[in-house]
């Protein structure tokens, strides 16, 4: 058996669930696979709906090894519950394997797997993969922002950003958040034309590839941008992550734009203003060599290396 470890995080949202579910149904066909999660109603309600294997625990910690081959843990922050299981893992001789989330601590894992510093190893759903090597055009002027800027963000933020953009006639696509209603999102439409919103899918692959720019912070999703060859516009949403837009930046991925305190027209008019066709072109085509959306396959083969899987 191998065990998935994940929480609904109030920092990332339904980030390490979305990608663990996903990796459970990829997983299930090698064997008994089980993802373990914090009691969490919004969580429960999503993993309800993946026809995956699941447990909703009160304590990680007290989570049964006894036949598990494996645990794989994908949680932000660690906890002293997590730390306890880490330990169980190693004392009944279960492999540990942890995602390391960008600007987050290592633990003493059998394997640890880092998105920052080994981009090639990034877990991205598999339709990344085959946007990647599409052939895109770049239009000679931007027009279309895709902004995923993760599920915590409060609606006022959110609608802050969009009249900003709408008032510098960008259409723009949205990746809706946990906290954004229904009501939000008919207002935002009604009040601003040209603003529309992703669908239930497992993946935002395709609303990366088809827009000219993607609004995201300097985080994870800054890796499903340059696998898809779009620029990114880095929006710092917390402490810290000023250094990690300036690095991406400085890679040739996008660039770093005014932080929500300071989002302004003037201020993201000249932002954006550097980003011509050719430097759109020459940026998609780092981020398509930088990330390949093959990483499963290469967390699989490690798994088959160890064992874990045939």
């Amino acid at each position: 058996m191998i065990v998935l470890r994940a929480d609904l995080s109030p920092r990332t949202g339904l980030r390490s669930l979305r990608r663990c579910a996903w990796l459970a149904a990829l997983l299930k066909k090698q064997g008994h696979v089980l993802l373990c999660c914090r009691e969490n109603k919004a969580a429960a309600k999503f993993l309800a709906e993946k026809g995956i294997l699941f447990s909703l625990i009160r304590d990680p910690g007290a989570i049964d090894l006894s036949k598990a081959k494996a645990i794989v843990f994908d949680v932000e922050p660690f906890s002293v519950q997590d730390a306890a299981l880490l330990d169980k893992a190693k004392t009944n001789g279960v492999k540990a394997i942890q995602f390391v989330p960008v600007a987050g601590q290592p633990q003493a894992a059998d394997i640890l797997l880092s998105s920052w510093g080994d981009e090639r190893s990034v877990l991205l759903h598999h339709k990344f993969r085959h946007f990647n090597k599409a052939r895109r055009k770049y239009r000679g002027k931007a027009r279309n922002v895709f902004i995923h800027l993760g599920d915590m963000l409060p609606y006022r933020d959110l609608r802050a950003v969009v009249d900003v953009l709408h008032r510098l006639r960008y259409r723009m696509k949205i990746a809706p958040g946990l906290n954004l209603k229904k009501a939000d999102k008919r207002n935002l439409m009604k009040i601003y034309p040209g603003v529309h919103f992703c669908g239930r899918s497992e993946s935002p692959a395709r609303a990366y590839f088809e827009a000219d720019l993607a609004l995201i912070p300097p985080g994870e999703e800054a890796f499903e941008a340059a696998c898809t060859g779009t620029p990114a516009l880095y929006l710092a949403l917390e402490k810290g992550q000023e250094a990690q837009a300036d690095s991406l930046a400085a890679r040739g991925l996008g660039v770093r734009i005014p932080s929500l305190a300071d989002f302004a027209v003037d201020g993201v008019r000249e932002a954006l203003a550097p980003l011509d066709r050719e430097t759109r072109e020459k940026m998609g085509a780092v981020g398509k060599v930088l990330v390949d959306g093959l990483g499963v396959q290469r967390f699989f083969k490690v798994l088959g290396e160890q064992g874990i899987i045939e």
